[in-house]
């Protein structure tokens, strides 16, 4: 009985021997108390997508649209980022078309300088007037401070028209609605302009150089969204913690939008919620369409965010910007590679 007792004991210490050694990675050494112990690598992006957890709100309704709070648990710290117009109205930012000489010009691109304190944060669908025409940003694109000019991807949102005097921009003050966004991310300039042709005849904003401009500046247009903006901020959660909406139109999900930083999202949710509402007008209330519940919201974003294929990897200055599609959505995820957390993630219902 003694002698089974003690193989039974050695046996035991071998096997914890073997599985101390396992983990401190050293062969054949056991893991003492205080020793540092290196978990296989995991990309930071993922790393900090996995700690943030999000919750869902209650809905709200207006009219012929939804609109769920996502909340984040995650308490920072957050990075702070410069906007398109806080830096143009500081004059630390600086937007022109390539190497600022008409003769260099280039539909697809302008170039961009940051000379503030902070890194500055342009939003995929953001909208920029002046140079030869007015534009959209392409995708999420974060400048850092101190560079020089760099190149960042855009669409042309006025078809009409390729000359100006100024080869600088303004801000636009606007996101581009769900539609033209989606039309962004498929990388056809011939999409972008099909969505913004859409839009404005929709609206009644024709133009002779077919601008975009004329959607968003219009007074009418404006006034229709008024409302619904009021409606919806309204009933809000008045909480820090809020990143992020999932936008619905008769039940159905066009968008959802999630920040892993709550500040972030709260400088640029008034321009997102003009831009679903934009989206919106001109669709008729479906009576019978069954209403987007909170629990209903939280899976079709589940379901969009897993089984990822036909994924492509784009860097746009700090930004590394993921695209993917399933069979529900398109998926787009930003990361600040500096400090490695996922700044907004975006999926656009097919």
């Amino acid at each position: 009985m003694r002698a089974k007792k003690i193989t039974f004991s050695l046996i035991s210490t071998m096997v914890l021997m073997i599985c101390n050694a396992a983990v401190a990675g050293t062969p054949g050494k056991p893991r003492q108390v205080g020793d540092t112990v290196h978990a296989p690598a995991v990309p930071a992006a993922v790393s900090a997508s996995n700690r943030s957890q999000t919750r869902f709100g209650e809905p709200i309704h207006y009219h012929n649209i939804t609109i769920v709070p996502v909340e984040t648990t995650d308490r920072g710290p957050y990075q702070h980022y410069t906007l398109l117009e806080e830096g143009l109205r500081a004059k630390t930012f600086a937007v022109r078309e390539l190497a600022g000489q008409s003769g260099q010009a280039r539909v697809g691109h302008v170039e961009v300088k940051n000379s503030g304190q902070h890194p500055v944060y342009l939003v995929g669908g953001e909208m920029i007037l002046g140079g030869k025409q007015d534009r959209i940003i392409s995708q999420d694109t974060i400048v850092d401070n101190g560079g020089g000019w760099m190149k960042v991807g855009v669409f042309c949102v006025e078809q009409g028209r390729w000359t100006g005097q100024n080869m600088r921009f303004s801000a636009g003050s606007a996101i581009a609605h769900v539609a033209l966004r989606k039309a962004a991310r498929s990388g056809s300039q011939s999409e972008v302009w099909k969505a913004v042709a859409a839009k404005n005849r929709q609206q009644g904003t024709q133009s002779s150089t077919q601008t975009y401009r004329r959607t968003i500046q219009n007074a009418k247009v404006r006034e229709k969204i008024a409302p619904y903006r009021r409606a919806v901020t309204s009933k809000l959660p008045k909480s820090s913690s809020l990143a992020g909406l999932v936008f619905a139109v008769n039940g159905r999900v066009r968008v959802a939008d999630i920040f892993g930083n709550p500040l972030l999202f709260s400088a640029i949710r008034d321009k997102l919620l003009s831009a679903y509402i934009l989206e919106a007008l001109g669709t008729q209330v479906d009576r019978h369409a069954k209403p987007l519940s909170k629990d209903g919201a939280q899976g079709w974003v589940t379901k969009a965010s897993t089984s990822k294929r036909h994924m492509k990897q784009v860097t746009s200055g700090r930004a590394i910007n993921q695209t993917y599609d399933n069979d529900d959505a398109i998926g787009a995820e930003a990361v600040d590679k500096k400090t490695g957390k996922t700044v907004r993630k975006s999926y656009y219902a097919h």
